[in-house]
């Protein structure tokens, strides 16, 4: 889903430089092509945020996002047909009325549905940003990584501020303080660069990172190991398992894929296919799923620590990311499973 997400993201910003690039050079093209960039921005943030979930396998609740992307979307639609029946298609009329200070009635209307859009690209924007401050890395980055990770989350800000910095502007336009002109001219220029280094970042993001899965490693690394050395995965496995389990090493927030490399003495990309082969799943389900048998257990005695305490005790370095492994392993969640199993 990865994939296809990313897609959209692509996508959009896509419409929306091309949007910007007519709006610019005043192409005489049919209005609704302005229509089709416009709704694109309007929804940059949410597929963001879901781009952003699905690399670091985190599930959301669709329905509420797609209720609001069905209700707006037809607002959009009967919005600019409103827009249509009331200033016509001219484009240098049109772009003579966002000249007029103040502005008219029927473009302060336009002027607020943009703002509306900013402030939902804001609000996903930030939650997309959370969802990767609060979700744990599998691996410890090298400098060559870490310079990686601090694009992505330059990238964020940056897209944050583009457009907060728009919406201040035609909130200022609003009160007759400066100019749509600037915006018409920045707006283009600022997100065809933010797009073409966003989708270049994207390309060397190491997914791996988050997940600690051989599948997710960069074609560059992963092509080394196309013909592994590994000839017995089922040794390394019991190797793995023994130095988890005996040792009880998933009680450490701070156990990494490359934990285990260092003590076996060998590669990372060895761990992962090990731990892949034999149990069929990533490196942080394989040590999540202990950490969760371990929960369950303190969960239910008598009188249990709060869920926050157990969560940093059985390995997990906030409630949040013990929320999401336990609904993912067990398809309920910590307080509803004590609920079911607890017997006084």
């Amino acid at each position: 889903m990865t994939k296809y997400s990313l897609a959209a993201v692509v996508f959009l910003y896509t419409l929306l430089s091309i949007g910007s690039y007519i709006d610019r050079n005043n192409y005489d093209v049919p209005l609704y092509v302005n229509f089709i960039s416009f709704v694109a921005f309007s929804f940059v943030g949410v597929s963001f945020y879901y781009f952003c979930a699905s690399i670091v396998d985190r599930k959301i609740k669709f329905e509420p996002i797609l209720f609001i992307i069905i209700i707006y979307t037809v607002f959009e639609i009967w919005f600019f047909n409103f827009l249509i029946k009331e200033i016509g298609t001219d484009r240098d009329e049109i772009y003579e009325l966002f000249a007029i200070s103040p502005l008219p009635s029927i473009i302060k209307y336009a002027v607020y549905d943009y703002i509306v859009s900013c402030l939902i690209n804001l609000y996903f924007i930030f939650r997309a940003y959370k969802l990767f401050k609060t979700t744990p890395l599998i691996i410890s980055q090298d400098k060559k990584e870490g310079i990686y990770f601090k694009w992505i989350n330059l990238l964020f800000f940056i897209n944050f501020a583009v457009i907060l910095a728009l919406m201040v502007q035609v909130i200022l336009v609003l009160f007759d303080i400066g100019s749509l002109d600037i915006t018409f001219t920045i707006e283009p220029i600022v997100y065809t660069v933010y797009f073409f280094v966003f989708v270049y970042s994207l390309m060397y993001f190491p997914v791996f990172a988050f997940t600690g899965d051989y599948n997710d490693l960069p074609k560059e690394v992963k092509s080394k190991y196309k013909n592994s050395s590994l000839n017995d995965s089922v040794e390394l496995f019991n190797k793995i398992d023994k130095l988890v389990t005996e040792e009880k090493m998933f009680l450490s927030p701070e156990l990494k894929i490359n934990t285990l490399s260092e003590k076996l003495k060998t590669s990372v990309p060895h761990i992962s296919q090990a731990i892949n082969e034999n149990k069929q799943v990533s490196f942080s389900d394989y040590v999540n799923s202990f950490r969760i048998i371990e929960a369950k257990k303190r969960l239910l005695v008598k009188k249990p620590d709060t869920i926050f305490a157990i969560a940093i005790d059985v390995g997990f370095n906030s409630k949040a990311t013990f929320y999401h492994a336990f609904k993912k392993l067990t398809n309920t969640t910590p307080t509803e499973f004590r609920k079911k199993n607890f017997t006084s």
